[in-house]
């Protein structure tokens, strides 16, 4: 069950309407989680589920890093992480299979 936030101790209601007025924070019940939903969307409100405890700084600092027009820049950080992913992971194997032929070379020359 969603309830909708109306006043919270930092302000951050009031902040986040400053950013797009059509925010609005809901507590969902089910996740024990805080919600920012839309109300201006088009089909369905939701925006994102808070990753923090408490409505504080981070809050509005998320929803901005999260915001449309910032989506390039995000795009461009995941793009990049998971280049270093790809290459991280490429030379395990490599290090793997090169560990294994040694091995194998070793076991055969004798």
């Amino acid at each position: 069950m969603l309830f909708e936030i109306l006043n919270d101790v930092f302000f951050i209601n009031d902040r986040l309407k400053e950013i797009d007025e059509n925010y609005k924070i809901y507590f969902n019940s089910k996740k024990n989680k805080f919600e920012i939903h839309n109300i201006g969307q088009v089909g369905d409100s939701y925006c994102l589920t808070v990753p923090f405890q408490y409505l504080d700084e981070r809050t509005i600092n998320f929803v901005k890093q999260t915001l449309a027009i910032n989506s390039e820049k995000l795009f461009d950080e995941i793009d990049k992480n998971n280049q270093i992913l790809k290459e991280r992971s490429e030379k395990n194997i490599l290090n793997f299979a090169k560990d294994k032929l040694f091995d194998e070379l070793k076991y055969n020359k004798n």
